[in-house]
């Protein structure tokens, strides 16, 4: 798929799962994405580390939720009110606004996480308008940077272990820090010597391999934007509510169109099928 139609996937599915409290519409979005993922993931993208993000995540959200709010009717037992903020009941409801939080985490992460999983940073660079084209790659830059210094610090801190080298005390973590940061500095400069040496910026910019925007990349980015436009809409209006679990537990409210909405984000499973 192209990168401009996925994009714009991803922006509607983010704008609707931040939209709402409801737990069915951030559900519906959720499945929608993972199964998004799943089918246009490059066959060398993993999914695990995702995976135990999102675990990881939804746990906080829950252990971080039930620690601190102590509302609700239904009481599951109460800790000493002498603990500093974990003082108070557990309840029911403060669990399930906890797992709540966790949908919406895991929403938010899936709809974006095919810009990165399916796509090439490049991809993401060609994809914006030519005024955007120094951004693109300072972007670009950035995002490369973090992965660059923990591959480099790695190399560093195995070669200096070779060389008897133990970091037990705070004084010494500087002989892992400079070669770190210098490693970082040389590289920047190659980069732009590279750059430079290609004749960057210096005439209208050439692609490898022009993006395809068919009739099925036009109807996934025009269905997402319209749903999400109307999902907001929806939700502005106050037909779309949103649902919380104080006092108590009642069932989340439902409208058809604006789960149609939320369905329509699965657009892009039935392209790839096709």
């Amino acid at each position: 798929m192209s990168p401009r139609p996925l994009a714009a996937w991803s922006m509607a599915a983010l704008t609707i799962a931040l939209a709402t409290t409801n737990p069915v519409y951030r559900a519906v979005i959720l499945l929608a994405a993972l199964n998004v993922v799943i089918a246009l993931r490059r066959r060398e993208a993993r999914l695990r580390p995702l995976a135990a993000g999102l675990v990881l995540s939804g746990l906080i959200a829950v252990v971080v939720t039930v620690a601190v709010s102590h509302a609700g009717s239904d009481v599951l037992l109460r800790i000493p009110g002498g603990i500093p903020v974990l003082g108070g009941a557990v309840t029911v409801e403060a669990i399930v606004y906890g797992v709540t939080t966790a949908l919406g985490i895991a929403a938010v992460v899936c709809a974006v996480a095919p810009l990165s999983l399916a796509l090439q940073p490049h991809q993401l660079i060609d994809a914006l308008p030519p005024l955007l084209t120094r951004t693109g790659a300072v972007v670009g830059t950035a995002v490369n940077l973090l992965p660059g210094l923990g591959r480099s610090a790695a190399e560093i801190r195995d070669a200096q272990r070779m060389r008897g080298w133990r970091a037990r005390r705070v004084r010494e973590w500087p002989d892992l820090a400079v070669p770190v940061v210098l490693t970082a500095l040389e590289r920047s400069m190659q980069l732009a010597e590279a750059m430079e040496a290609r004749g960057y910026a210096t005439t209208a910019r050439t692609h490898y391999i022009l993006p395809r925007f068919d009739a099925a990349s036009a109807a996934v980015a025009t269905v997402s934007v319209l749903a999400a436009a109307i999902f907001v809409g929806l939700r502005v209006a106050g037909v779309a509510q949103d649902w919380y679990p104080y006092p108590s537990l009642t069932p989340p409210p439902i409208d058809l169109a604006a789960l149609a909405c939320c369905a329509v984000t699965a657009l892009p499973l039935l392209l790839v099928r096709r």
